[in-house]
């Protein structure tokens, strides 16, 4: 052990001999952990440590064997196997279709490339032949340059966003969630997959606004709802906390617990809410009467 970090040779010790899962949990999560440590424990962790290293994606995609070891645990739960199970078809099994596809588009990309090249040979005599005249509206031009973005230009640039972000594969957008801007992560949680929009979830960028707009929307999956209630930093907020509540797709035993936080004002807005289910609507009312008592 050097400076007070457990060195990789104590961690697998650790994880051969100890039975904390609270312990085995934090060398999943450790960075020094090898591979054969993470191994060890795939194949034998259970509970808070087993869900850890599901969990980690990025360490299961270097190490497939990890993949191949927790499924060979047989004390895997049924939620486990099913991530697991996703994870191993988008990433590997449909590897070889996605190479296909990119192959594909790279030369459709490269023949577009040389058109273009083709037109901007062609038409080089006739801009040298303009450039006198374009150089009379020089500072015309730099005044417009300088001027702030129109909605026209944000709408084309958010509409850029959306093009190359449908040019990748699931992998890449993955990637991309941990790292991007406040534009591309609102466009990435409503991706069909959820394993992008978990990663967003996990970006250290993300703000509480952001978490706010994501539990109102109502396109997204319901794993993303429940991601977002598992969090007790977003569910002090009572400004999420209302979102989820209102919010139709979010399923009932995440909704209905929540009731009980709303003040008497938030849940006469629940109970006027025809969007809302019944059940809901009912035991915010009940929950109206208790409190007015």
């Amino acid at each position: 052990m050097k400076g007070g970090t457990p060195a990789e040779d104590d961690l697998d010790l650790l994880a051969r001999e100890a039975d904390d899962p609270f312990l085995l949990e934090e060398i999943v999560r450790s960075r020094a952990a090898s591979d054969d440590t993470l191994l060890h424990l795939a194949r034998t962790a259970t509970g808070r440590p087993q869900q850890a290293l599901i969990s980690n994606q990025a360490r299961l995609l270097g190490e497939p064997a990890l993949i191949r070891a927790l499924l060979e645990n047989p004390e895997l739960t049924a939620e486990g196997r099913r991530l697991l199970t996703e994870l191993t078809e988008e990433f590997f099994e449909k590897k070889a279709r996605r190479l296909e596809s990119e192959a594909r588009r790279e030369r459709e990309e490269s023949r577009t490339a040389a058109e273009e090249a083709a037109r901007l040979v062609s038409g080089m005599e006739e801009d040298e032949l303009a450039l006198d005249d374009d150089l009379d509206d020089v500072g015309e031009e730099a005044a417009v340059e300088a001027a702030p973005p129109t909605d026209d230009e944000n709408s084309l640039f958010i509409g850029a966003i959306y093009k190359r972000i449908g040019t990748m594969n699931i992998s890449q957008k993955i990637k991309l969630a941990y790292t991007c801007s406040k534009e591309e992560r609102r466009i990435l949680i409503g991706d069909t997959n959820k394993l992008v929009g978990i990663a967003v979830l996990k970006s250290r960028a993300l703000s509480v606004n952001e978490v706010e707009s994501f539990a109102a929307m109502r396109n997204l999956d319901e794993e993303l709802y429940r991601r977002i209630s598992w969090n007790r930093d977003w569910m002090r907020k009572p400004a999420i906390v209302i979102a989820l509540v209102r919010n139709p797709r979010v399923p009932l035993d995440i909704t209905l617990p929540l009731l009980k936080r709303l003040s008497i004002r938030e849940l006469r807005t629940v109970v006027r809410d025809r969007n809302l289910a019944s059940v809901i609507r009912a035991t915010a009312r009940r929950f109206m009467v208790l409190k007015r008592r």
